[in-house]
């Protein structure tokens, strides 16, 4: 899988399919996923399982898909020199309600080991403003994944 991986990022593979394209947006999801998680210099052990129970529900992946998928893009995240890329990738590829749904993944992660960092907070504005949310609905899904981990 990971040879698939190298063809897509690589420009290898010159025809752009619809697995490709899919790929690639796992990839870019979970870039930002990690991006959040490790914005506080502390990827934690709940906000590791956050996002492995995340991609293996939004993309019925097995738990090797899963690790491949992450090494995936912890190494195109090293690579890259910011955010752009990936959030280029999904404000193309994804409709307004999706990334409002990937947002609100992000702050599942944030809210995994129950505290919001200022580095976190930071990142998640960043994204506000790449992925061209509205602010207001921002800080409703941020409210509701707050409130949900506070009374579970």
């Amino acid at each position: 899988m990971l040879g698939v991986f190298k063809n897509i990022f690589d420009g290898s593979n010159k025809e752009q399919n619809d697995g490709d394209r899919e790929l690639k947006l796992r990839v870019a999801t979970c870039v930002l996923l990690l991006e959040a998680a490790t914005a506080d210099s502390n990827f934690s052990s709940e906000e590791q399982e956050k996002i492995i129970q995340i991609l293996k529900s939004r993309f019925q992946m097995d738990d090797t898909s899963v690790k491949e998928l992450i090494d995936k893009s912890t190494m195109e995240k090293k690579n890259s020199t910011d955010l752009w890329y990936f959030t280029n990738l999904i404000n193309e590829n994804l409709d307004n309600e999706e990334k409002y749904d990937l947002m609100e993944l992000v702050w599942e992660v944030i809210y995994s080991d129950g505290t919001l960092d200022k580095f976190e907070n930071y990142i998640a504005h960043k994204l506000l403003n790449m992925l061209n949310l509205d602010h207001s609905r921002f800080i409703e899904l941020k409210m509701k994944v707050k409130n949900e981990v506070e009374t579970a």
